[in-house]
């Protein structure tokens, strides 16, 4: 028994296995997020709505290979995700206080109301969230 248990800490801590809390983005805090991003309802992200958002210049041009100045959903989120993935260079599923930053996230006040537990790190769920609260 102890066997196991010490095999799958290790597995744990190998990293082989994602963090227990971090949690990819659902479909209604999805649609909820593009619905801010995209004031004019035009069911597309430009390039000002994507600033207006927190998605930065680079992130727009990665998610938006065909070049037509616009992001849709599926694009949307593709931008946010490499985003958070950018500023997680530990790769561990999330962002603390200083890598939230460097992806965006302004404030503490944003960063602890999108980290309900307290647990100093946010998810891309969470992150997601973050950027919502935040948009201009």
């Amino acid at each position: 028994m102890k066997a196991l248990f010490l095999c799958a800490a290790v597995v744990a801590a190998s990293g082989l296995l994602p963090a227990a809390h971090a949690a990819d983005p659902t479909e209604a805090p999805i649609d909820a997020a593009f619905r801010k991003a995209d004031p004019d309802n035009d069911g597309t992200v430009d390039r000002n709505e994507a600033h207006k958002f927190g998605i930065t210049r680079a992130a727009f041009d990665h998610a938006n290979p065909d070049k037509d100045e616009t992001l849709d959903k599926k694009e949307f989120m593709a931008a946010v995700t490499w985003q958070f993935n950018q500023a997680n260079p530990d790769n561990d599923g999330t962002l603390d206080r200083k890598e939230a930053s460097k992806a965006g996230i302004k404030s503490r006040k944003t960063f602890d109301a999108a980290n309900p537990e307290n647990d100093g790190t946010i998810d891309p769920a969470e992150y997601l969230d973050a950027l919502r609260r935040q948009a201009r």
